[in-house]
């Protein structure tokens, strides 16, 4: 993972600094965790992935810094969203509807490694890059999702990768299928391994 570039301005104020700061700390320890993990004996489908049925959010907007938001999740998270500095933002975090694309990719690998682990294929690691075209007018909703997959493993079958991607983008994913409803939503993939 490459830092971005001009993602830090010096004149932004020291709270936005802090949050920075903070939520680069929180993803370190994320991502420490997440690899050091063993989910060897966790169900692949368990009650708690299907309690989700139910959500909550709670979006603050930091009018100090321009268009900057504060999203506080249900579950305990928080996702600073920002706007493109033609639009009053500072560009210090993704836009809203960059989030909304993000999200949409990461149900979509959540499923598709879930299935193929169900299916007790060794996946050692996916990744789905996503491109998408919006509406020149408002509401500006996508209009064209192409998402790639990038899935690596041992013996990993391309019928396997295929029928895990149609089941997410059929019956699993509940964003990519909201976003079907305005957008054509194309995939491709590759294996690794």
């Amino acid at each position: 993972m490459g830092a971005r570039q001009g993602a830090k301005h010096s004149n932004a104020p020291w709270h936005c600094e802090h949050l920075q700061r903070r939520m680069a700390s929180i993803s370190t320890d994320l991502f420490n965790e997440l690899l050091t993990h063993d989910t060897s004996n966790e169900p692949l489908f368990s009650a708690q992935n299907q309690k989700d049925i139910e959500m909550e959010c709670t979006i603050n907007w930091q009018p100090q810094s321009g268009m900057a938001f504060i999203a506080e999740t249900g579950s305990g998270h928080i996702l600073a969203m920002d706007g493109a500095a033609d639009g009053g933002g500072r560009n210090l975090a993704p836009r809203p509807m960059e989030t909304v694309l993000a999200g949409t990719g990461g149900c979509t690998a959540y499923d598709v490694i879930l299935i193929l682990k169900r299916g007790r294929y060794d996946v050692t690691n996916c990744q789905v890059k996503l491109t998408a075209e919006r509406a020149d007018t408002d509401p500006k909703v996508f209009t064209r999702i192409h998402m790639h997959f990038v899935v690596t493993g041992n013996n990993l079958s391309e019928a396997a990768v295929a029928r895990a991607i149609a089941m997410s983008h059929e019956k699993y994913c509940s964003a990519s299928i909201m976003l079907a409803k305005t957008a054509q939503i194309t995939t491709a993939f590759e294996i690794i391994g």
